[in-house]
């Protein structure tokens, strides 16, 4: 079996000692990097720059796997990214994916297809393998160097990250200096062919309000916060839902060359059952316009909360009332049923009013004793 790539600046010194090899670095002086013009070339429009290592990281179930599939279906036709980000022109995209199953693959496939109106059977610039590389390992630098010349690839999306650890590393994954080695040999490679390095990851969220947007530092393990030029990070806006397929995410996006944005995803794929079949639709909407909606709902929520407070508040005095009610069959006056049940005047009169809307109670005449003519009193309907 093929060695994994030594870590360490004894056995690299070691190794070019025996070779009779000799270091040379590449310079440029300050002058000349001033003087040379570079220009930015984006994958999508000031969402993903090219051939820069992206990571899309989010915590689990937020559809990553989905997404990427998007994002490569959109980049080889090419359409908008989400329905929204602008592509520039079509590339050559390599799918490796360890997690999902070619069952899963193709028909996320086909409904995301069918959402950008691309016949996924006329679709000729995705490669699809189930074979992960494993990060650091001799043998996978080079089979994925030759599976991006043989394939043209200018992207090669990597889902997921987690299964490309090789047993060695397998305790590795907080040491910063093991896993920043293992990504930079697979980081390497596709630099050199000038293709755009895409790695599905998982975020962390321990002690972190879930429904917050995710941040760089929530990316798990050492190592791919800081190996990430740029980053796609998901994360839920609410609680999904079981049975209803509807998901609301936020999308947070950024890189060194400083581009970036905010968004919510809201995405309807609905359910896999004998009646229905999946779908892929995304709205990508305005951060102020979440914001502002979300907090309109809470208002709301809170005051249908109170309503609802006040409302078991009178239901509570109303039986309060008719248990005070049932020792006076003959009828009583109001002040004496108030008395009798409890309540002071705020509680009592709207409970007693509403009693006599519904005709609970009902109006008649009392005689008290000491009084010559009867008065207006109160008692509970028959029945």
């Amino acid at each position: 079996m093929e060695s994994i790539v030594h870590d360490g600046m004894e056995n690299v010194n070691n190794a070019a000692s025996k070779n009779g090899q000799q270091f040379c670095y590449k310079t440029t002086s300050c002058a000349d990097l001033v003087a040379t013009q570079f220009e930015t070339a984006w994958l999508v429009d000031y969402l993903i720059i090219d051939a820069q290592p992206l990571i899309v990281a989010g915590a689990k179930k937020t559809l990553k796997t989905s997404l990427l599939i998007d994002l490569a279906l959109s980049l080889v036709w090419p359409a908008k990214f989400l329905g929204h980000f602008w592509v520039p022109e079509a590339r050559q995209v390599g799918l490796m994916t360890g997690e999902s199953g070619l069952e899963t693959i193709r028909e996320t496939i086909m409904r995301v297809g069918e959402s950008k109106g691309i016949d996924a059977a006329g679709i000729t610039g995705l490669v699809i393998t189930e074979d992960l590389p494993v990060f650091g390992h001799l043998g996978h630098v080079d089979a994925m160097r030759r599976w991006i010349t043989d394939h043209e690839l200018a992207a090669v999306v990597i889902d997921p990250a987690y299964m490309c650890l090789g047993e060695a590393d397998a305790n590795s994954a907080g040491n910063l200096f093991i896993v920043g080695q293992r990504l930079r040999s697979i980081a390497t490679v596709c630099r050199e062919c000038g293709v755009t390095l895409v790695v599905a990851h998982h975020t962390k969220r321990g002690g972190v309000d879930p429904h917050q947007p995710a941040e760089l530092e929530d990316i798990a393990w050492a190592g791919f916060q800081e190996f990430a030029r740029q980053w796609l990070l998901l994360a839920r806006r609410e609680k999904y839902e079981p049975g209803t397929g509807s998901h609301r995410l936020w999308l947070s996006a950024g890189g060194s060359a400083g581009h970036g944005g905010q968004w919510g995803l809201d995405i309807e794929e609905g359910i896999r059952s004998r009646e229905s079949v999946r779908h892929w639709d995304v709205a990508v909407r305005d951060v102020d316009e979440i914001r502002e909606t979300t907090q309109a709902d809470r208002e709301a929520a809170r005051e249908e909360k109170a309503q609802k407070r006040a409302e078991a508040k009178i239901e509570d005095h109303k039986r309060r009332i008719v248990d005070a009610m049932m020792a006076f069959p003959q009828g009583e006056s109001k002040s004496e049923i108030r008395t009798a049940a409890g309540l002071n005047t705020v509680q009592f009169g709207p409970a007693f009013a509403d009693l006599i809307r519904s005709k609970d109670v009902v109006t008649c005449d009392v005689r008290k004793s000491n009084w010559k003519s009867p008065i207006t009193g109160y008692k509970l309907a028959d029945g």
